[in-house]
């Protein structure tokens, strides 16, 4: 594979809710894209239409009740889909998380281990687009997130080999509501998240057939109890 697409969004926050925070790549061939993307609206406006939803209004994982979302689930998981997720463990993270620059760092990080990856996976690799969320990602992550995997998946690699692809990295920055494979990748990662925030493992089996990467961060305390001192 040369070229591959990646529709990534996330379920849980780097604030002070929470325990997780899970970000959760589609991939998808980039031949295969404009196909699955007609396919992924077909899909998502029928629901609108099923559910009473306003056109306008997007379908977001939390809003789903148990029967809508095994039903989208159902027709997210489809030939040609993939799933990759990292989920970050919060109580075991060494980073305080309280400004925007600390919490873009960890974002940016966290898609670094997934693409790192995707690129040992296919070594003919060429080029990466990676379609985010608008609304989830800070102005300033979407400056500096591009020179960052350019920096750590190719400059630093000529450090220790010497033969690095010269990989391209495309990052184009949607309306959710305007790119119904984002939609997928929220329903996915609410459906995901669940498993490690709620004990409901049901959607995750579902969905575990399609998925091809996934990583519990930090790994060797991930899920722990933490130390009182």
């Amino acid at each position: 594979m040369k070229s591959v697409n990646l529709y990534m969004d996330e379920s849980g926050n780097l604030g002070t809710s929470g325990r997780y925070f899970l970000i959760c790549a589609l991939e998808i061939k980039e031949q295969d894209a404009k196909s699955l993307g007609k396919r992924a609206g077909r899909i998502i406006n029928r629901f609108k239409i099923k559910y009473n939803i306003p056109k306008t209004r997007e379908v977001k994982g939390w809003m789903l009740n148990h029967k809508e979302r095994v039903q989208l689930i159902e027709h997210i998981l489809y030939r040609g889909i993939k799933i990759r997720y990292i989920i970050l463990d919060l109580n075991h993270t060494t980073m305080l998380l309280k400004k925007a620059d600390d919490k873009n760092a960890c974002y940016n990080y966290l898609v670094q281990l997934i693409i790192k990856k995707l690129i040992q996976d296919y070594p003919q690799l060429k080029k990466v687009n990676i379609y985010l969320d608008n609304r989830s990602v800070k102005i300033g992550n979407r400056l500096s997130l591009k020179p960052y995997l350019y920096n750590k998946l190719v400059l630093e690699q000529l450090e220790t080999k010497e033969n690095v692809n010269r990989i391209e990295f495309q990052t184009y920055y949607m309306e959710s509501n305007k790119c119904y494979l984002i939609e997928w990748a929220d329903i996915i990662a609410n459906a995901i998240y669940k498993k490690y925030n709620s004990n409901v493992d049901e959607y995750y089996k579902q969905i575990k057939p399609f998925i091809i990467f996934e990583s519990k961060f930090p790994s060797k305390t991930f899920g722990t109890e933490t130390q009182k001192n």
